[in-house]
């Protein structure tokens, strides 16, 4: 006759072990999250949409009647060089001028790669006529060439110009965007006479 109450001991144990295999593994799944949620560190902050970025810029007066007006790229990168968002291009589309692109020589080679990548044509969609001499502003609400809000952290903004019969000039300011307010100024040069920078509270 079977031993009935060591058959129920048995199976006792049995289920105890197999609770606590599966408790272990358990802990040892949330220890595991736990873990890789530690090595991915905290999750960055968005945008904070109170906030925008302005450049203020001066394309310097000239003279001579040889002045053609400079081509002029702002654009923003991320702490590793990745572009992020174009905010402006003044070139000219039409005539000889597209064979002028690559004078900006930094944009052009990043627009190039970004729309090989199968980014968007930032010349079909963002540039616009070359500017004459004066004072201009542009503004960066915080969203990537794609449309997708980006996050708070460091960014560097660079200004690029090149004219015809005329100068280079590459300019870069790193800035730290959170939800504090932070302005610099470049020094100017024989393209871009001044330039300001200001991350401020949207007006």
């Amino acid at each position: 006759m079977p031993d009935i109450e060591a058959n129920t001991n048995i199976g006792r144990r049995d289920l105890i072990a197999r609770l606590a295999a599966v408790a272990l593994s358990f802990t040892g799944l949330t220890a595991f999250s736990r873990l890789s949620a530690a090595e991915r560190g905290p999750i960055a902050a968005r945008w904070d949409d109170r906030f925008e970025l302005a450049v203020d810029l001066e394309i310097a007066p000239q003279q001579g009647s040889r002045w053609h007006r400079p081509y002029v790229a702002v654009w923003v990168e991320d702490a590793s060089g990745k572009p992020v968002r174009t905010l402006s291009a003044w070139v000219n589309t039409e005539g000889r001028g597209p064979r002028y692109f690559r004078e900006l020589r930094r944009w052009f080679s990043m627009e190039r790669d970004q729309q090989d990548a199968g980014g968007p044509d930032l010349v079909a969609t963002v540039s616009s006529a070359t500017r004459p001499s004066g004072h201009y502003t542009v503004t960066w609400n915080g969203r990537d060439d794609r449309g997708n809000v980006v996050e708070q952290g460091t960014y560097r903004l660079i200004i690029e110009a090149a004219r015809e019969h005329g100068t280079y000039q590459l300019m870069q300011q790193d800035l730290t965007l959170t939800s504090k307010p932070v302005t610099a100024d470049l020094p100017g040069n024989e393209e871009i006479g001044r330039a300001h920078v200001e991350f401020r509270r949207r007006k």
